[in-house]
Formats: structure tokens, sequence, C-alpha cells
């Protein structure tokens, strides 16, 4: 059965561009170099280039419009204002980034960086799933893709990180929660980096539950080990897989179902979201995935959504960096969420990543249980122990 899919993007968002190197630091430069030597060995630094720039979406977007998707409907976003973003973010973190309009400059050496128009792409991005979640739940349409730049997930309550200004899904999230009324809300976090940010903001919340797959430490952004399982009243609400480089089709579809489907039916979030990065793409170079099986992860979710949630499903973009990948697998994403089946799913040889999520399943087996019976007794009126 096709569906529609809400797909929220605005040209205004390729406005954020910063180039270079920072001349002004040239001890983060420096940072930066390592970083990129020992992750990307193969790379020039010669010749690098801002690795989060508009050719991203823009490869994403000729390849909508080349070769539509039937149900897909495009609208704009409206930015986020300052209350929904004050949610997830300290006062002084958005005094912060408010104070960078109009400039060009580095903000830490991890390659954070703004040009003049990068604040107001930052708001469009974040009301994006602000937008995704309020029309989902309206009914205006099962499922959403934001196609949003810069990313959000490192961004923590009151620091910019990893391309992130704005956490873009913990907004969504916190909307979803707040202005919607949503007691649980679901987020998995696919992206080939940990979303420490997301983790950060809603570590001691249980309306947020967080399973986040990623290359394991030491790997940027080094957190999200199997023992960061959130704190106090959010203990067992952040699930984290890590995951060996090389990780292929095989081992994310066994997140999904040795961890994600079980969480999820535990839990029973009344909306789902997707920090949808692409960057365990093959041509990432860092991991093995490729189309397919990102195809095949959107369908499972696409039917999980469909069991516990009425549909309502919401992917957010995160990183992905070589334009083909991108544009194929994001195009893939869609044709999922569309109601597009996919065949047959690509898979290496040897996917020395399943044996990384059973070890993950059986960490986790426990807190799965515990979500069950923590709703069981909010269900029954009862307080957990």
């Amino acid at each position: 059965m096709k569906k529609t899919v809400l797909t929220y993007y605005d040209e205004r968002m390729l406005s954020h561009e910063p180039t270079g190197w920072d001349a002004e630091h040239p001890e983060w430069s420096d940072a930066v170099k390592i970083m990129i030597a020992h992750q990307y060995p193969e790379a020039s630094l010669e010749t690098y280039a801002y690795p989060e720039r508009p050719e991203r979406l823009i490869a994403i977007v000729e390849r909508l419009l080349a070769d539509p998707v039937d149900g897909q409907c495009w609208r704009r976003p409206t930015p986020a204002t300052r209350a929904q973003l004050e949610r997830v973010h300290s006062a002084a973190h958005l005094a912060y980034i408010e104070s960078l309009v109009g400039g060009s400059r580095w903000l830490a050496q991890d390659t954070t960086a703004v040009s003049p128009e990068s604040v107001a792409a930052a708001r469009l991005a974040a009301g994006a799933g602000v937008n995704a979640v309020e029309a989902v739940t309206a009914g205006e349409g099962p499922h959403a893709f934001c196609l949003v730049r810069p990313p959000g997930h490192h961004a923590s309550a009151d620091h910019a990180m990893g391309f992130c200004l704005y956490n873009n899904i913990a907004v969504a999230a916190g909307h979803a929660r707040v202005a919607l009324g949503y007691a649980r809300v679901m987020i998995w976090d696919w992206d080939m980096h940990h979303g420490n940010g997301t983790q950060d903001i809603f570590y001691d919340q249980p309306g947020v539950l967080v399973v986040d797959s990623h290359c394991a430490a030491p790997f940027y952004p080094g957190t999200g080990s199997l023992a960061e399982a959130g704190a106090g009243a959010g203990r067992g609400y952040h699930l984290n897989v890590p995951l060996p480089r090389g990780s292929g089709n095989a081992a994310l579809i066994d997140v999904f179902e040795q961890v994600v489907r079980p969480a999820a039916r535990a839990y029973r979030p009344e909306i789902i979201l997707i920090s949808a990065g692409f960057d365990c793409h093959y041509l990432d170079q860092t991991c093995a995935m490729d189309e397919t099986g990102f195809a095949a992860l959107t369908q499972q979710m696409c039917a999980l959504a469909h069991e516990l949630c009425d549909d309502r499903l919401v992917m957010v973009l995160e990183g992905g960096y070589n334009a083909q990948a991108l544009s194929d697998s994001a195009h893939a994403a869609i044709r999922g969420l569309a109601g597009n089946t996919i065949s047959a799913v690509n898979a290496l040889p040897t996917d020395e990543g399943r044996a990384a999520v059973a070890q993950a399943a059986r960490f986790h087996a426990g807190t799965i249980a515990m979500l069950g019976a923590a709703l069981g007794q909010r269900s029954s009126g009862a307080q957990p122990g």
C-alpha cells in the first residue's frame, strides 16, 4: 500500500557554507588534521574541504527530482522558535549561537564551523523536525523525511560539536513530548557516529528511549559504550550498540531485530524518530552498508511503527558525506517510507559487526525486560521501584 511521505526541505539550508581551515586557530586545524588522518588514512589533507557541504542536499534533491517517488510530498519547513529550542538547549547556548549570525568562524577543533547564514539554516533544520511531528500527529501523512543541514545529533544542551549547532532530533522529540503530549518517544540513531548530544540531552529522562548503533570508540566522538545506559529516572532508557568498522547490512539488520524491535515492543512508543545518517555506506569508507540495507531498515521500521504507533514515523537526516552514497541511500529510504518493498539485501560473506550486535543484545536483555515491566507498572497506576 502506497503511503504519503512528507519531505521537508528548504534551499536556504544550502547557505550554510563553511570553507577551508581556520587560519585564526592553527592549533584547531592541526587537531582536525590528526583526527582525519586517524579516521580516514587515505584522505588528502592538501585538498581538504569542509565535509558538511551544500552538495549533500543538492545530490539528494536532484535524485528525487530525476527519479520521483510516488507518494512523496514536498514541504517547506518553518524555522524553530526560541521556545522550541529552549526545550532541549540552555539559554546560554542559544545566546552563543545567535551571536554567530553574519559571521564566519570555527567554533572548536572538531570541525564545527559557521558562515554568515549558518544560524538561519540551523533554525530551519531544527524547525523541520517540529513541523514533521506536528504533521504526522495531525494525520497529514504517516511518514516524514526531513532533508536538513546542518545535522544535529552531536549538539548537546550547551555545546555545538561535530558540524552540529542545534540538536534537530532532540528538538523534535522535545516538541512531541511537551507540545503534543506524547508520553513515550523513541529515537533510533543509526548514523556511523554516536549521537552523544542526543544522549546528553535525554540521559536522565524516561520519556525518550534512545537506541544508538555506531562505530565503537575511539572512533569520533569516542562515546557510546554499552555501559552508558542513562542516569536517575532515565537509567535503562539508553541502549548503545557499538560496532566495529566494516560492519555491513546484516549487522544493522541484526541491530533492528535483536535490540530495536524488542525494545520498542517493551516500551510501546507513541511516535518513532530516526536520526538517519547514511555514512555507514561503503563509499564513506568506514563501514560496508549500501542502499539495499537502508531500504530494508526503513521497511522494517515502517512495519514497527504500524504495529505500535499508528504508523507515526519521522526520519531526520544526519551524516553521510559521499554524494552518490547519500543520494542513493536517502532515495531508498524515502521509497521505503512510501511503501515500496525491497526483494533482496546485499550482504558481506562475513560481517564482523554481527558478533558485536549479539553481545550488545545480551547486555541489554535485562534492561529491555525492565522497560516492559516499567510500562506495565505505569499502566496499572503503580510506581516503579
